[in-house]
């Protein structure tokens, strides 16, 4: 079940208007399990101007724990690179910052990421929970490689 209150959160970090120059890809890979039993899922990226949007489904089940978070102590990013200048960090959600997902729910979303990616880019790293292990059971550290296609 959706979490409707987060995906609603999630969708109004959506720009207004959709710019012209803003362009969908294709995603090869896009989908990662955590130990702890979190899956992500990738569903689309849009590559704009001014942001970077991506299509999340986040699905939570455990018997450890009731919650894990997914943006926790440092904030979740998009790299195409592996310096640090090389990453767009991830525009917090107002209600829920740190990305919490419930036992037994799935989250829905659009992650906004601020700034513009190289138009040369063709691997993208999506990195939650950066340094933690997949198995934490507070928040785990979950790296989702992209493929991205015209």
């Amino acid at each position: 079940m959706v979490s409707r209150l987060t995906a609603l959160a999630l969708m109004t970090l959506l720009p207004v208007a959709a710019l012209a120059a803003d362009r969908t890809v294709t995603i090869a890979g896009g989908q990662v399990s955590a130990p702890v039993g979190l899956t992500v899922q990738v569903k689309s990226v849009t590559l704009g101007e001014d942001a970077t949007t991506v299509r999340l489904l986040a699905s939570f089940d455990s018997h450890k724990t009731t919650f894990v978070n997914m943006n926790d102590r440092q904030n979740a990013y998009l790299a195409w690179g592996d310096g640090a200048e090389q990453r767009l960090h991830l525009r917090q959600i107002a209600d829920n910052k740190w990305m919490r997902v419930l036992n037994g729910r799935t989250m829905e979303g659009d992650l906004v990421f601020p700034g513009a990616l190289p138009s040369d880019a063709s691997r993208l790293t999506l990195v939650f929970n950066p340094g933690r292990s997949g198995d934490d059971i507070n928040a785990p550290g979950i790296t989702v490689p992209l493929a991205l296609t015209p």
